[in-house]
């Protein structure tokens, strides 16, 4: 049987959102596009995900279902229409717009270098956790619940910060 979460996923913007500090509340995420793409084989998960648009990232991990090994989530790439000449100033740019620059949310995306460790339990057909923490000084960092709708074509990511905080809510929609 094919995993339930194998296959494409695009973003759904229209119902997804993320927590602003300054604001307090939680409000439209400016990712841009986010599309994902999952495959498994023998309960080891390969994920990629094409992350942003401002440079867009391309980040990804291959994880063993529900192991004690943590593994590198890395930045594979990142790909810009300016050539390499504002990269720098696009991925802070992008930071900002997705609440991810400074204090206990800042994420680095260097190219070749992991931008967290990652874990994967899956629970049941329709639920999944990824943990994850700081590659540099093993702090945690966050987890996500996916959980995919009954139909499976569709699905919600939601993550929750160290501090027990939902900082993003994210809805994906099957492509393939």
């Amino acid at each position: 049987m094919n995993d339930p979460f194998q296959g494409t996923w695009t973003i759904d913007l229209a119902g997804s959102l993320v927590w602003d500090d300054s604001l307090k509340k939680h409000v439209p995420d400016e990712i841009g596009e986010e599309v994902i793409t999952i495959t498994v084989k023998d309960r080891m998960q390969d994920y990629e995900v094409l992350y942003g648009d401002r440079p867009k990232i391309r980040m990804g991990y291959t994880a063993p279902y529900d192991s004690t090994e943590w593994v590198p989530y890395t930045v594979r790439e990142i790909l810009s229409p300016s050539n390499g000449t504002e990269i720098a100033a696009e991925v802070e740019d992008f930071k900002k717009r997705i609440k991810a620059s400074g204090g206990d949310r800042e994420r680095r995306f260097e190219i070749g270098q992991p931008y967290a460790l990652v874990r994967v339990i899956n629970l049941d057909q329709r639920t999944q956790y990824r943990i994850s923490r700081d590659h540099l000084n093993g702090q945690a960092q966050n987890s996500v619940l996916r959980r995919l709708a009954e139909d499976g074509r569709s699905m919600v990511s939601t993550v929750v910060d160290v501090e027990g905080l939902v900082f993003r809510i994210r809805k994906f929609v099957r492509i393939d």
